[in-house]
């Protein structure tokens, strides 16, 4: 959880300075963490859901960006 609350606005930079990752980097990495917040919502994990979502949805972004 701790580290999609720090990842998240590493990646806002990112976002910002408009920096283009790979399709094949930053696709991958969002579904896997679309995974994850589905696995730890069902787990009750709440928190650790919407950190991974904030990080979900940078890579969305960044993907969406190419």
């Amino acid at each position: 959880m701790i580290a999609g609350l720090v990842f998240a606005p590493a990646l806002v930079v990112s976002i910002v300075r408009r920096v283009r990752y790979p399709l094949l980097t930053s696709l991958p990495t969002a579904l896997a963490l679309t995974g994850f917040v589905v696995c730890y919502a069902s787990l009750g994990l709440f928190l650790a859901a919407v950190s991974a979502s904030l990080a979900a949805v940078c890579w969305y972004v960044l993907a969406v960006r190419r």
